[in-house]
C-alpha cells in the first residue's frame, strides 16, 4: 500500500525544464491523477532539482501547490530529499513511491532508498488504477488526510516557537480525547486503521472486515475507538482496540493507533481508558494480556505497553507475550482531557 507519492517535475509533472522556459504546462491528465490520489487519502510530495522559489511560484500558477507536502526543491540528490519528506511525514519507506523521467534518478533512488517503489513517468496516467494505489473504504479521515498532515505542520511550527515547557505547550493545545465503543459508522475507519498503522500496532496482523465487525457485534469482544479534537482541528478517529473477554482476564487482541498523534501521550491515554472502561463491564477480570510481534517499526507500541505497566511473561518464535494485573492504576496526563463514551454491559446498562 502506497501512502505518499512523491513527484519529479520537470518532464514528469509537467511539460518542459522550467530552468529553460519558465511557461512549462501540466501534461494532459495529470491534474486528474492529482485529484484522485488527493481523495483516497494518498499524500503527495515534491522531489526536483530546480530552483526552489520559482518552482514552488509555478505549482502555484498552475493551481496545484496545495497538493504537495513538505517539497523538497533544491540541488541535492534527490534520495535525500525521499528521506527527508518520508522522515518529516512519519511515513516508512516501504509505502512510499516515486515517479521521474530520468532513469538516472529513478536508479539513484532506488539503489540509496531499496524499499522505495520507483515508476517512470510514462506510468503517470495509469497509477491510480494500480492496485498499491486502491484503498478498500474511502473514510471521513482518508478524505481530510491532507489537511489532517497540514494541521500536524501547524502544531509542529507552534511548539518550536513556544518559549514555554513542552508540558506547557501541551496543555495549550487544549487535547480533547473522546474514548467508546465502537458504532456501525465507525467499522471502515476501524478496519482502515487496522490496516494502515504499522508503528503503533502491537501485532501488525491484517484484519478482514468480518472479523473486525464481530469486535463490534460479538458480547464476548469489544471494539473500543478515539477520537481526537485540538486547537488545531478536529483529527477524527485515531485509535482502534479490539479486545476479547475470557473468564478472568482481557485480551488485546489488536490495538491500533495513527502516527500523526505520536509524542502527545495520546496512545497511553487511549489505551489505559479502553482498559479502565473494560474493567467497568467486567470486574472480575484479573489481568490484561497483549501479544506483540516486533517488525522493526513497531517498537512505539511496545514502549506504550510498558509504560502502561506491562511486563513480558513468555517470548515465543514469533511474538511475546505481555502482562499487566488489574485494576489499573494509570493517570491520563493533565494536558488530555478525555471523555469516556457509552460502551456495552453484559446487564444491558450504559455508563458515561
Amino acid at each position: 500500500m502506497i501512502k505518499c507519492l512523491i513527484w519529479d517535475l520537470d518532464e514528469t509533472l509537467w511539460h518542459g525544464t522550467l530552468a529553460d522556459d519558465e511557461e512549462v504546462s501540466l501534461h494532459p491528465g495529470i491534474r486528474e491523477v492529482l485529484e484522485q490520489l488527493d481523495g483516497r487519502g494518498i499524500l503527495q510530495s515534491v522531489a526536483s532539482r530546480n530552483d526552489h522559489d520559482l518552482a514552488m511560484a509555478k505549482l502555484e500558477e498552475l493551481g496545484i501547490g496545495r497538493y504537495f507536502l513538505y517539497p523538497q526543491i533544491g540541488w541535492g540528490t534527490k534520495a535525500e530529499g525521499i528521506r527527508r519528506i518520508a522522515n518529516e511525514l512519519n511515513i516508512g519507506l516501504d509505502a512510499v513511491a516515486f515517479i521521474d523521467d530520468n532513469p538516472f534518478e529513478r536508479y539513484e533512488a532506488g539503489t540509496y532508498l531499496p524499499e522505495l517503489t520507483v515508476y517512470g513517468a510514462h506510468e503517470a496516467l495509469e497509477l491510480a488504477g494500480y492496485p498499491e494505489f486502491q484503498v478498500e473504504k474511502l473514510t471521513k479521515e482518508a478524505g481530510k488526510r491532507r489537511e489532517m498532515m497540514l494541521s500536524r505542520l501547524e502544531r509542529k511550527t507552534a511548539e518550536q516557537w513556544f518559549a514555554g515547557t513542552r508540558e506547557d505547550f501541551l496543555r495549550s493545545c487544549f487535547m480533547e480525547l473522546e474514548v467508546r465503543t465502537a458504532r456501525e459508522e465507525d467499522l471502515d475507519r476501524a478496519f482502515e486503521l487496522a490496516a494502515r498503522t504499522n508503528q503503533f500496532n502491537n501485532f501488525t496482523e491484517r484484519m478482514s472486515e468480518d472479523v473486525v465487525r464481530s469486535y463490534l457485534e460479538s458480547p464476548a469482544k469489544g471494539l473500543y475507538v478515539a477520537e481526537l479534537k485540538d486547537r488545531f482541528g478536529d483529527h477524527g478517529l485515531v485509535g482502534a482496540a479490539m479486545l476479547d473477554y475470557e473468564e478472568e482476564r482481557l485480551v488485546i487482541r489488536l490495538f491500533c493507533i495513527s502516527c500523526r498523534i505520536e509524542g502527545r501521550g495520546i496512545g497511553t491515554a487511549f489505551l489505559g481508558t479502553v482498559l479502565k472502561l473494560a474493567q467497568r463491564e467486567h470486574p472480575a477480570m484479573l489481568e490484561a494480556v497483549c501479544s506483540y510481534r516486533a517488525t522493526g517499526r513497531n517498537r512505539p507500541a511496545l514502549m506504550l505497553l510498558q509504560l502502561l505497566g506491562f511486563t513480558r511473561k513468555e517470548r515465543r518464535e514469533h511474538d511475546s507475550i505481555y502482562v499487566l494485573p488489574l485494576p489499573l492504576s494509570y493517570c491520563v496526563p493533565d494536558w488530555i482531557g478525555v471523555k469516556m463514551g457509552h460502551f456495552k454491559q453484559a446487564e444491558g446498562r450504559t455508563l458515561e
